[in-house]
């Protein structure tokens, strides 16, 4: 399940007149963007010019973006960079978007679900499963996750740990 691109980010909103964009981390390491010289939102590739912090937020001035009216048109939006672009990780360690969708095999029973999304709380991440159009949830721990396999596209998970949505 190889992705093009790797979202590092999403547009929380305009700050200040001059059209400087918010942007919530997806990404560990916030000194990441400071190495950042572009970002991907919507197929379209923008000029970072300069990155500062506040509030455990990243604001960001983008060359194509000139005042707050066109910064609140992002709000909402993922921003990406290509894989090629992305920090290496280490061993244990993957990508939200390279999690996504993957088959999530029950080791407490016979289910198989679906990994629909991971919830980025501050803590612990939060995997969000879907289980036959039922929505679990459950923390992202190690003594839960046994495996995952990126390349066969599956995770083996003992689900009887999460809470029915």
């Amino acid at each position: 399940m190889y992705q093009d691109f790797i979202a590092v980010g999403r547009i929380s909103g305009a700050h200040g007149i001059k059209g400087e964009i918010k942007i919530f981390p997806l990404t560990d390491d916030l000194q990441r963007f400071c190495d950042l010289d572009y970002f991907i939102c919507e197929n379209k590739r923008y000029t970072i010019e300069a990155v500062r912090f506040h509030q455990a937020q990243v604001l960001a001035v983008v060359k194509e973006i000139k005042d707050r009216t066109e910064a609140e048109k992002f709000k909402g939006k993922l921003i990406q960079v290509e894989r090629a672009d992305a920090v290496t990780l280490e061993e244990g360690e993957y990508f939200v978007e390279e999690l996504k969708g993957l088959r999530v095999y029950d080791t407490s029973s016979e289910r198989v679900c679906k990994l629909k999304d991971i919830m980025q709380t501050g803590a612990v991440d939060v995997l969000v499963f879907d289980c036959d159009g039922k929505e679990l949830m459950m923390p992202y721990l190690k003594k839960y996750v046994s495996e995952v396999n990126i390349a066969e596209s599956y995770m083996k998970a003992d689900l009887s740990n999460g809470i029915w949505a």
